[in-house]
């Protein structure tokens, strides 16, 4: 089953379910005058809600590319979830409401057997769901689906805490069912902001993540003539849709139909393995020349004495220019660095052309 597929069937199974327990939640609530338990029915209605997004997301996105959206329809799962992030929000803002008049207005609840052994089943089924959609989600490296899952983990907590309110009331006539209504609602409200931040930061431009940076470089590393990787940016078209760019060096004695091959290489072994399709550039290393490697050596150790350089690369010399690319780390004033390098460079060598470029860290 691919990973599209694999989402669909989770988001139903999660779908089902908490329709099922929103139903008996609900009726529970309603016989027994529970706010907390008509509270946590509507937190299980808003997740089926989610879960029905999430798979219409699913949908949506899985569409083929076409000439208007010809980096196909992947960041849908990103809208969906932005979605699915207002309705968890409006969910505990209206939560909030009916906590605070159960807290002005207190009323006894009064709970059956019955109603307590569907609760305690509700929360058992609620502790598996979790923990099934957490683990295809690993499986298949949706972070949808493993966020939904981790809800649903945190919910059954929350239906934990409605049998602490259930237990107080029946057996020592304790009412703190508005309370635990106010803390329910606060974590509804923190699920929704929390997963609100996370999807605006895929659409403004999210950093690639560390492990999945790490693991495209080795691959690239491990092709036969690359001397090292540098450059990686990597834009999200979707989870598991990815296009960017790469600079590799390779030996300057090498010939245009040799780097061909080894670019081509690169973008095959990429694509098979992170489905990233990536554009390679080409720097070419001289690692015989003595000149050239004491230049090389000198500049190395004059950027990285610098406060917020982190890296030096893509060095090239010959009789009229230097060149080469600092990586300047956030947070600091990457011109102001240029300047101060460049100056003692062009003390150094002041027959140079000195021609620096400024990398950003694209990449955890």
């Amino acid at each position: 089953m691919d990973r599209s597929a694999q989402i669909k069937k989770v988001s139903l199974v999660g779908i089902g379910t908490n329709l099922v327990l929103s139903a008996f939640k609900a009726f529970v609530g309603a016989v027994s005058g529970s706010i907390a338990i008509i509270l946590d029915a509507v937190n299980n209605l808003t997740d089926a809600l989610s879960s029905g997004i999430t798979l219409l997301g699913a949908i949506l996105s899985d569409r083929k590319p076409d000439k208007n959206h010809p980096f196909g329809y992947g960041r849908v799962e990103y809208l969906s979830s932005m979605l699915v992030a207002v309705v968890v929000l409006v969910a505990g803002i209206s939560s909030i409401v009916e906590a605070a008049q159960k807290i002005a207005d207190p009323q006894q609840a009064h709970y059956s057997w019955v109603a307590v052994t569907i609760i305690v089943v509700a929360l058992v089924v609620k502790i598996l769901l979790g923990l099934y959609v957490r683990r295809e989600g690993s499986k298949i490296s949706s972070e949808a689906l493993k966020a939904s899952g981790s809800e649903a983990l945190a919910d059954a907590a929350l239906s934990a805490s409605t049998l602490v309110a259930v237990v107080l009331t029946t057996f020592w006539g304790i009412s703190i069912e508005g309370y635990i209504g106010l803390v329910i609602s606060a974590l509804i409200i923190k699920a929704g902001v929390d997963l609100m931040l996370g999807t605006l930061s895929h659409i403004v431009g999210k950093r690639a993540q560390g492990q999945l940076a790490s693991d495209i470089k080795a691959e690239i590393k491990s092709v036969k003539g690359v001397l090292g990787v540098y450059d990686l940016v990597l834009h999200d078209y979707g989870p598991g849709k990815a296009m960017g760019s790469v600079h590799v060096e390779l030996p300057d004695d090498m010939d245009a139909v040799q780097i061909h091959k080894i670019s081509k290489k690169i973008q095959a072994h990429v694509m098979r393995r992170y489905n990233a399709m990536l554009t390679v550039g080409i720097y070419a290393s001289n690692n015989t020349d003595p000149q050239v490697l004491q230049a090389r050596e000198f500049v190395s150790a004059a950027a990285l004495s610098l406060d917020g350089v982190s890296q030096v690369h893509g060095f090239l010399l010959d009789e009229q220019i230097m060149a080469f690319d600092i990586v300047v780390e956030f947070g600091h004033d990457p011109l102001a660095l240029k300047e101060e390098l460049e100056a003692k460079v062009s003390a150094r060598y002041p027959d140079k052309k000195i021609y620096i470029t400024i990398d950003k860290n694209y990449t955890e």
